[in-house]
This record gives structure tokens, sequence and C-alpha cells, in this order.
């Protein structure tokens, strides 16, 4: 039998965007409990870990995306850091 190990990441909703543009994002807890959601739907998998991970400028053109390593720096531009809740699994 062959097993493997995969992961899904629970990425911070965006709740509210400023006159300006700016959004918002839920808090961890509103994130965690996204997280715990699917591991109670799931729960015949096997959890090997949970842990946060922070990760700058995830959100691309509204789009959220956890698996990007590369950072681009650009002059004048500030960074946010995102953090994460990943979720690893056998199956």
């Amino acid at each position: 039998m062959t097993t493997t190990i995969n992961y899904i990441d629970f990425i911070p909703e965006a709740t509210d965007r400023s006159f300006w543009g700016v959004k918002s994002y839920e808090n961890l807890d509103a994130t965690l409990e996204r997280a715990n959601e699917w591991i109670r739907r799931n729960y015949s998998r096997e959890i090997v870990n949970v842990e946060t991970v922070v990760l700058p400028n995830i959100y691309a053109k509204g789009t959220a995306n956890s698996k990007e390593v590369s950072q681009y720096y650009t002059g004048g531009h500030s960074i946010q850091n995102f953090q994460i809740i990943r979720v690893w699994y056998k199956g």
C-alpha cells in the first residue's frame, strides 16, 4: 500500500475593501475555525501535523497562492506578510 503526504492551506479570506482598494482580512482565529471544520469533515484522514506559516505577498490579483515561493521587490511597494494554517495529512 502506498501512502502519500499531502497538505491543504487555509488562507485568511478578505473581509472588506476600503474606498482606496485596501483589503482587510479575517483574523487567525477565523482561519483556524475553517481548518478545524475541514478536519472534522475529513475525519478519516490521518493528520500528520498542523502548523502556521508566514508568507509574504500571497495575494496576486485577488487570487490566493500559497504555493508561490518567488518574491519580487520593487521600489516604493510595501510587503504584506500573511500567516496561514497548513494541515499535513496522509492520503
